[in-house]
């Protein structure tokens, strides 16, 4: 199964949420993002001398096709660049789940909308995509603006609301600086916690 964290706006938290989902999944990493913060995440693992995380790069479409091919019978997790290309409209279709982390504020809604347009362009080529959009840097006191985003989403008819959330803690920058996904940086933290769930909720969506 393909798990790409995807979204055509940058500064969303795709890498955050990939890695995050990667070292308790277990999983490799297809590392789409021209930032490549999920390979430059495995490299602080392996200079702290953490568990390895294997993360592709590949730099054409043909090298892309041939890992998805490698792992056509295995769990892969794509982190998605914030932009159009071959590359992320091909990860895109191939995918099995998207999921795309969005924060609760306006801006972000005009964002969802324009990524919706690509998303039904994908469905033409792939009509069993499912895309979930997971609720994420939500600030725990605007409850009001979660409700209204959560009410747009399901509104636009193109994307399933994901119940789990990932709420604003500093743990996660902290804990990308060490090489180390939330939970093994501080396993009885509130964002451990919510990591947990999700990853809950994605193999039950996988199952």
């Amino acid at each position: 199964m393909i798990i790409t964290v995807a979204h055509q706006k940058g500064g969303v938290g795709k890498s955050t949420v990939a890695v995050n989902l990667a070292v308790e999944m277990k999983l490799p990493v297809v590392d789409l993002d021209s930032q490549h913060s999920c390979y430059l995440f495995s490299k602080i693992r392996e200079r702290e001398q953490n568990r390895s995380l294997q993360v592709f790069t590949p730099e054409t479409l043909e090298e892309l096709k041939e890992i998805l091919e490698s792992y056509k019978e295995k769990n892969l997790i794509i982190d998605s660049g914030g932009y159009d290309n071959d590359l992320n409209r091909f990860a895109l279709v191939s995918s099995d789940i998207v999921i795309t982390p969005v924060s609760p504020s306006q801006i972000e809604i005009f964002g969802l909308e324009k990524f919706s347009q690509i998303v039904k362009k994908a469905k033409q080529y792939n009509p069993e995509l499912r895309v979930f959009i997971l609720i994420n840097n939500a600030d725990a006191r605007s409850i009001l603006e979660i409700i209204e985003l959560e009410k747009f989403i399901k509104e636009t008819k193109a994307f399933d609301v994901l119940t789990s959330k990932l709420f604003r803690r500093v743990d996660y920058k902290r804990s990308y600086q060490n090489g180390l996904s939330v939970c093994e940086y501080n396993p009885s933290s509130k964002a451990c916690r919510e990591v947990k769930l999700l990853v809950k909720e994605i193999n039950q969506l996988l199952a």
